[in-house]
């Protein structure tokens, strides 16, 4: 009988330390299974940039005419000018506008310069009406008065420039424009597109 306990001692040690190798078996599972698989400093840092992603691209002049004649066409039809912009070595605005009571044309060339802040500023460099030269603070002041713009566009006669705050632009989905680079004598164009991700 005592060689029956002493074996029956042997197999209860053997099933206990089994029954410990399993349990400790299930634990380590159990523990890689309830483990987060995402990286949770990598996605912090993404939920801290979330505002706002930016898109850099660039653009060439002849495309650029291409996108800035379309958005004219399908945001400002209601518009009381009628006009459309040329980029060359200048920006170059071309329209009819009434003045007098007759439709005239108008021809104003502006010299584009970015801003820190990503927008644009144009500045005069020569108005016609007509085959007529006139003063720009004239005219800008003119069509300041007669005519509504956009919100996003500022003129100021007294400087001869037309402020353009590209991020106020009211595009599709919340995206916004900042510019980089607007060198239209070399064609360097360069943009970017901000998409909101919130």
């Amino acid at each position: 009988m005592k060689k029956w306990m002493s074996e029956w001692g042997l197999w209860k040690s053997l099933f206990f330390a089994l029954l410990a190798v399993n349990l400790v078996f299930a634990g380590v599972v159990f523990y890689w299974m309830t483990r987060p698989i995402k990286d949770m400093e990598s996605l912090e840092k993404l939920n801290r940039n979330k505002e706002m992603v930016s898109i850099p691209f660039s653009s060439n002049k002849e495309d650029l005419n291409r996108v800035i004649n379309h958005y004219i066409e399908e945001e400002a039809a209601d518009s009381p000018i009628d006009y459309e912009v040329l980029l060359s070595d200048n920006l170059e605005l071309y329209g009819t506008l009434s003045a007098f009571g007759k439709e005239v044309q108008l021809k104003v060339l502006f010299e584009p310069y970015t801003t820190e802040d990503g927008n644009i500023i144009l500045r005069h460099r020569s108005i016609q009406i007509g085959e007529m030269s006139l003063p720009a603070t004239f005219v800008l002041n003119y069509i300041n008065e007669k005519y509504k713009v956009p919100e996003w566009v500022t003129i100021n006669p007294a400087k001869k420039t037309i402020y353009l705050s590209l991020r106020e632009m009211d595009l599709k989905s919340g995206i916004t424009v900042e510019a980089k680079k607007f060198d239209l004598r070399n064609d360097d164009i360069q943009m970017n597109l901000l998409v909101p991700v919130e």
